[in-house]
């Protein structure tokens, strides 16, 4: 998905972290519940915290859980003049709160800070609520191999329920 352009982004209304090296066990415990696949703190200073393209990971926290969680990545040679919104995280407890709009804001919000003109991001077909997400945020669907725009619109069918109502 893409969202062409950065102008007129709404101002992130939550408090909002920057990670750091004593978050990675509470971003593996995050990771590994919303996404259902093992992560450990480990993996998280690999991918997130000391990976060279990702300039900034944030957080929202709830007392001491981290609840939230997006990070900016730029990679200009897949993706020139756009910034990519990576590993975006909800916990399942705290889903509905709006809080996984927050930190994708405070994500384009950076990139903009960056020098960004676009930002893009990929996901998984099952992950509607997220694309739902996305899509109110300005992203649009993009098609770069062939299947892609059978598989969107099935994703859009799904969005829309049988009647067309949601």
């Amino acid at each position: 998905m893409r969202r062409p352009d950065l102008a007129e982004l709404p101002a992130a209304m939550a408090a909002i972290d920057l990670a750091g090296p004593g978050d990675a066990d509470a971003l593996a415990r995050l990771l590994t519940a919303s996404f259902g696949e093992p992560w450990d703190a480990a993996k998280v200073r690999s991918y997130l915290l000391d990976e060279p393209t990702v300039s900034q990971t944030f957080l929202i926290r709830d007392g001491d859980r981290v609840v939230a969680t997006a990070s900016a990545r730029t990679l200009p040679e897949r993706y020139p003049g756009a910034g990519y919104l990576h590993w975006v995280a909800a916990d399942p407890e705290a889903r509905g709160r709006g809080i996984g709009r927050e930190v994708v804001l405070a994500v384009l919000q950076r990139f903009v800070v960056e020098g960004c003109t676009a930002s893009v991001l990929e996901t998984d077909d099952h992950r509607l609520a997220a694309i739902k997400l996305y899509l109110r945020l300005g992203y649009v669907p993009q098609y770069p191999d062939p299947d892609h725009e059978r598989r969107w619109s099935v994703i859009f069918r799904a969005l829309l329920g049988p009647a067309g109502s949601r």
